[in-house]
């Protein structure tokens, strides 16, 4: 890899590894493997009463106030299906919209019991969905919980030079 200077030495260098690693087998497995935890995410969240762009919404929401669009990025979606996430959480009552007080046309959104209800039931069953999975590897769990706190760690990062 070389090295790398600025934003765009960065997307080279990121681009260079992302080449190496298309043909490492195991880097191919775990794509395809975080393509399936996301078809079980979704089948889980579907089970506890949300879809999985809704519950990104709701734990963003629960997070801190945002703008619109820094919402949509956060959440990964268009800002029109942002607004069509909205509109059908709020009809569900599961977060409103409120007045931002010094701006006419601003708005922030926040969630209702029912929506905090509704994230904590939906985290608890994808908590109890992947230990499923895991139940029988033991030996694995500390190498998960590794991965997903390094990937955490690095999308949050992402997330702030952006």
């Amino acid at each position: 890899m070389t090295a790398t200077n600025g934003a765009n030495g960065a997307t080279t260098a990121a681009r260079e590894l992302g080449e190496k690693w298309y043909e490492d087998a195991d880097v191919k497995a775990g794509i395809r493997l975080l393509a399936r935890l996301a078809r079980v995410a979704e089948q889980t969240c579907q089970s506890a009463g949300v879809s999985l762009p809704q519950y990104r919404l709701l734990v963003s929401v629960s997070g801190r106030a945002q703008r619109a669009s820094e919402l949509a990025t956060s959440v990964g979606v268009s800002r029109p299906t942002l607004t069509s996430l909205v509109d059908g959480l709020e009809q569900g009552g599961l977060l409103k919209r409120v007045p931002v007080p010094d701006d006419r046309r601003g708005i922030r959104l926040e969630l209702t019991e029912a929506g905090r209800e509704a994230t904590a039931r939906t985290e608890k069953a994808l908590a109890i969905r992947f230990a499923q999975l895991l139940c029988d590897r033991a030996d694995v769990v500390d190498d998960v919980r590794d991965l997903v706190a390094g990937m955490g760690k690095a999308l949050d990062q992402e997330r702030h030079v952006a």
